[in-house]
This record gives C-alpha cells, sequence and structure tokens, in this order.
C-alpha cells in the first residue's frame, strides 16, 4: 500500500503538470465524459463503472458513450454520430479510444485522427483524451509499440493520456497468470478493471489529504478486483501514470 500511494502523491506534483494535467471544470469533483470508441470500451461497460467509483469517492462523471464493434477513430469520423454528439451537448472530457495501433498504417490514422477529433473538441469547450489499449493475448512483445503509438497520439494533439496498456503491462510483468483477457483481445471484468483504475486517476487525481486507506477500500468495494491483488491493480495504475517507462 505504502508504495503506490507514495508514488501517486509524487505525480501530483511531477507528472500531472505536464500533458496529462488534469482538466479543469467547473467544479473540479464533477465530469462530464464523453467515450468515442469500439468495443474496449464497451466490453463490460467501462464509462458506467468508471461513473460508480467517481460516486463512490464524492465525485459525479455523467458519462456518454458512443462504441461501435472494430469501429477506428477514422470510422467514427466518417459516420459523424460522434461529431453531432459534441455538438449537441457540453461535455468537459472526451475520451477517444481505438485498437491496439501496432502496425506503421494503424498508428499514423490514430495520431491523424486524435488531432483531428482534438480540434473540434477544443472548439467544443472539452479537453481531448487519448485511452491506451493493450495488444493481443500472447503478444506481450507489441505492449512497447502500443505505450509508443499512444503516447505519441497524446503529445501531437496535446491530450491527457490515459495509460491503460501500461498498467496491463506492468500488472502481468508482476503476475503473468492474471486473467486480464477474456479472449484473443477483450478484457474479463477485472481487465476492464485496471482500465477503470488508470482512468480515474487519470481525471480525477487525488490530492494528499485525501488519498487514505479509507479512499483506496472505497474505490476497491466497486470493482472487482481479484482476491489480493487490489495493491498490485492499484501500484500499476498509478505508476503508468506518475512514472512512465523509458521506452528507448
Amino acid at each position: 500500500m505504502i508504495r503506490f500511494l507514495s508514488a501517486l502523491l509524487l505525480s501530483l506534483a511531477a507528472t500531472l503538470p505536464a500533458h496529462a494535467a488534469a482538466p479543469q471544470a467547473a467544479d473540479p469533483k464533477v465530469l462530464r465524459i464523453l467515450f468515442i470508441g469500439n468495443s474496449l470500451t464497451y466490453t463490460n461497460d467501462l464509462p458506467s463503472r468508471l461513473a460508480r467509483v467517481a460516486q463512490a469517492t464524492g465525485r459525479e462523471a455523467h458519462v456518454k458513450m458512443i462504441a461501435r464493434a472494430d469501429f477506428s477513430l477514422e470510422d467514427h469520423w466518417t459516420q459523424k454520430t460522434a461529431t453531432d454528439a459534441l455538438a449537441a451537448e457540453k461535455w468537459d472530457v472526451v475520451v477517444l479510444q481505438q485498437g491496439p495501433s501496432t502496425r506503421a498504417d494503424s498508428r499514423e490514422e490514430l495520431i491523424a485522427s486524435t488531432k483531428r477529433f482534438a480540434e473540434v473538441i477544443r472548439k467544443a469547450g472539452a479537453k481531448p483524451a487519448i485511452y491506451m489499449g493493450w495488444p493481443r493475448a500472447g503478444r506481450k512483445e507489441d505492449f512497447l509499440a502500443v505505450i509508443e503509438a499512444h503516447r505519441a497520439a497524446a503529445a501531437a494533439a496535446d491530450a491527457i493520456l490515459i495509460p491503460a496498456g501500461e498498467a496491463w503491462m506492468r500488472a502481468l510483468a508482476e503476475q503473468p497468470r492474471l486473467r486480464l483477457y477474456s479472449d484473443s483481445l477483450h478484457p474479463t471484468v477485472a481487465g476492464s478493471d485496471l482500465a477503470v483504475l488508470t482512468h480515474y486517476f487519470s481525471l480525477f487525481p487525488a490530492g494528499p489529504q485525501e488519498f487514505t486507506e479509507a479512499y483506496v477500500s472505497k474505490i476497491d468495494a466497486v470493482l472487482s478486483i481479484p482476491n489480493g491483488r487490489r495493491d498490485l491493480f492499484f501500484d500499476a495504475a498509478t505508476r503508468a501514470i506518475d512514472s512512465p517507462l523509458a521506452i528507448q
């Protein structure tokens, strides 16, 4: 417990002022969040789980999801449903999600689409964020490519980076038999909850006065973290945000 608490508190001073800065809203405890993505977002209903975690800690996340199976961000742009939602309602943060994006062409598409969406998102008065996924099961060597692609997209669009894929990599490095995959790509409930933690700490950073054992227990009570793995999950999520892996 002490390890990840210390890591998170350090991040408040060091990491958040960079491109992962917390969104500014009229009330920092309330955020309206639009999710644009595919099955990695709607599997286990990640947005609703995030909203429940926020509620448990005295915050509010009003969420909406526009997610289609196998859709890329370019597909969403072409369909215009997502941009219509941006125009129709007021949002504080818009979370963009694509697949692993490890190939050169999909990486370039991710970067281009993130920049395109970010311009529209900012004009609508919201902040863009990019949800980092993970590689297919059995392709652990692709984690670094996933991380690099999403870091590049976040940097190119000056977007908040939600490094869920890096949190997965860290957790699996500690416990390789951890069941985060339900099939070749999609998450188990536990896998989704590790992603939820990473979203939550990226979008609702806790101050040192509130990040206590009671606070952690409130979050844990909402999620389906496997027995005995709470500290592993919190540590993986906070370190992915606080101390991003150095990639040569």
